[in-house]
């Protein structure tokens, strides 16, 4: 009950308005873009778990205007259409400046599980709370705390992330701690990955490649993930706003 009381807490604390939002600038454009991607594995990017090494295919929809917005983020497994990876999951959120450095953003959403349907049995909300810290223009830092199935088996996944560029490569160092509170059962993962320099094929579109080397550092792991394993992606980012 407890742990319910805290979801629903960012759940709350999405809807109200934070003192420190008067601190903030308010964007003046809005940011819009659509990203298609494949990938050599199916994964989890939130909480650290690669599952299988399907070719899977997703796109993300992303758009944000003044410190609000909202995402579509759609994963099929292109070899198994009955895999975790087909997944739907859309979300809205809301971004604070505590800081000239500092952003706070609170999202909630549903993710609809798509192993025989357009919605299975198993599909539930997620809340989360992520901190943006922007250390200097090369170095950024952020932690993710996703809750999730909460309706049914409450889960925390905490992401933390590293980022890092350097002429024109982004370095990324992930570490993943996965929570399932009822079963006490804990799961830390960790990923090394490699952005290479985008190659623009227009003024609004690019080709992004991305290889990481992910595994678990604990003995323990969910029982539907690989230990280890090699995650290559092609992206190609359109930017829909000018």
């Amino acid at each position: 009950r407890n742990l319910q009381l805290v979801c629903i807490t960012f759940l709350a604390f999405f809807s109200i308005p934070a003192i420190s939002q008067q601190q903030s600038v308010e964007d003046p454009k809005p940011n819009f873009s659509v990203t298609p991607r494949f990938n050599s594995a199916g994964h989890f990017p939130f909480s650290g778990a690669l599952l299988n090494r399907n070719l899977n295919f997703d796109f993300n929809i992303f758009f944000e205007y003044k410190k609000n917005g909202f995402f579509l983020f759609k994963s099929i497994d292109l070899k198994d259409k009955h895999s975790f990876i087909n997944y739907l999951q859309p979300g809205i959120f809301r971004k604070f400046q505590l800081h000239s450095k500092v952003k706070l953003g609170t999202f909630v959403g549903y993710v609809f599980n798509q192993t025989s349907g357009f919605r299975d049995k198993d599909s539930d909300y997620f809340t989360a709370a992520v901190v943006y810290w922007t250390i200097n223009d090369r170095l950024k830092l952020e932690n993710t705390s996703l809750f999730f199935d909460l309706s049914q088996s409450v889960k925390l996944a905490n992401r933390l992330l590293l980022n890092y560029k350097v002429n024109k490569f982004q370095f990324d160092v992930y570490v993943w701690h996965r929570i399932v509170f009822d079963q006490n059962a804990h799961a830390t993962s960790a990923s090394l990955a490699i952005n290479f320099p985008r190659i623009r094929l227009t003024n609004k579109i690019a080709i992004q490649n991305t290889v990481s080397y992910q595994g678990y550092i604990t003995h323990a792991k969910p029982d539907f993930a690989l230990r280890k394993g090699l995650l290559v992606s092609v992206g190609f980012p359109i930017t829909l706003s000018e």
